[in-house]
């Protein structure tokens, strides 16, 4: 994963190690989470869709996830 900002002060480039991002901890806290919201996903769901998630960056590197551009010359862009 990749993160980048764009601006008329700033230009940072953050590069993420994917899988410390989306793995089973973070499945299960968003799990917990969900519950909060009335949203009922099971932990085991999550699961398959961090390994869809997975399989799905080493077919497509550097999908773009996010991008947006400011009318004032800010940018920024989300790769997976």
């Amino acid at each position: 994963m990749r993160i980048i900002v764009k601006d008329k002060d700033t230009n940072l480039n953050l590069p993420i190690p994917t899988r410390l991002v989306v793995n089973g901890l973070t499945a299960g806290l968003l799990c917990r989470e969900l519950e909060k919201y009335g949203t009922h996903v099971t932990r085991r769901q999550l699961m398959a869709l961090v390994r869809e998630l997975h399989r799905f960056r080493r077919r497509h590197p550097k999908w773009t996830l996010v991008e947006v551009e400011g009318h004032d010359g800010e940018y920024v862009k989300i790769e997976i």
